[in-house]
């Protein structure tokens, strides 16, 4: 859950929540495996990172978000201590075998040099990375701009924005097809729902919770399931699973001012900030 989005007794979490959980299960199983180290840069309150890995007995897991308050952060450390939990990026040198992105480059003004940064810094070769972004150009709205987005993409964009970190896409597709409709009709053309809207506002009971998580899984194992073949049906996120190749190849590395565009495809070949951000930082672009 995004920090901006945390209320301060949640009841239950949002099933749009529980089911990007159950997704990326589905998405990293071939991924996870005993004594591996793992990345969350942009963690929240660390829901994801204490729910996809509890069955992993062996584990190291390094949970980054620079907008973690000094109370928050001493909180979640009590919580589990199985996570280490930051404001600031580790150091350079520090290798993680999978690397976690999730609703995170969005945030940064220049997602090319960030990502890119981060596979120099932390992602060794054969090392894998999952990144999720929200989707879609036309779906910008109130809300993107109160959780400090500076834009959504599309699936080509975000294959080219892991080329042109170096890594190559093992998987890509989307999830949340059933979210389309409701996000353009509540966001953009009715306007019936407030910019501070978001899942941390979720209040409906256990019942009608667990009806909807098990829809929106349902939804997403299609949408994978699709994905497999070679289809990729269009959904509220985009996700993709990718790696750093084991032998190295020839690297076209992006300008310093440049990022992906929303919506636009460029085909790049595959390629520390000194105080790198992670989710959140940079001047927040209005529109």
């Amino acid at each position: 859950m995004d920090l901006k989005e945390m209320r301060d007794a949640p009841v239950l979490r949002h099933p749009w929540e529980t089911a990007r959980v159950m997704a990326l299960a589905k998405v990293l199983g071939g991924s996870l495996r005993e004594g591996m180290r793992i990345l969350d840069v942009g963690c929240g309150d660390g829901y994801v990172c204490r729910t996809l890995f509890s069955r992993l007995v062996k584990k190291g897991i390094t949970a980054v978000d620079i907008n973690l308050t000094g109370e928050r952060l001493r909180q979640l450390q009590r919580q589990t201590e199985e996570i280490t939990f930051l404001t600031r990026l580790p150091p350079k040198g520090s290798r993680f075998d999978l690397t976690l992105l999730l609703d995170v480059v969005e945030h940064v003004e220049n997602d090319r040099h960030f990502l890119a940064d981060i596979v120099r810094r932390h992602v060794p070769r054969g090392g894998r990375v999952m990144v999720t972004v929200p989707a879609f150009a036309s779906l910008y709205s109130s809300h993107d701009l109160f959780l400090g987005h500076y834009r959504r993409y599309r699936l080509a964009g975000v294959d080219d924005l892991a080329r042109a970190a170096g890594l190559q896409v093992v998987a890509s597709g989307y999830l949340f097809g059933s979210l389309l409709l409701p996000k353009l009709l509540l966001y953009k053309i009715l306007h019936w729902s407030k910019s501070s809207d978001g899942i941390g506002c979720w209040n409906s009971g256990p019942i009608v919770t667990a009806i909807v998580e098990k829809l929106l899984h349902m939804d997403n194992c299609l949408m994978i399931a699709a994905a497999d073949i070679g289809i990729k049906l269009p959904g509220l996120t985009v996700w993709v699973l990718c790696e750093k190749p084991l032998l190295l190849q020839p690297s076209t590395c992006a300008g310093p001012g440049s990022n992906t565009a929303a919506g636009g495809r460029q085909r790049l070949a595959p390629s520390h900030l000194p105080a790198a951000p992670t989710a959140g930082t940079g001047r927040r672009r209005h529109r």
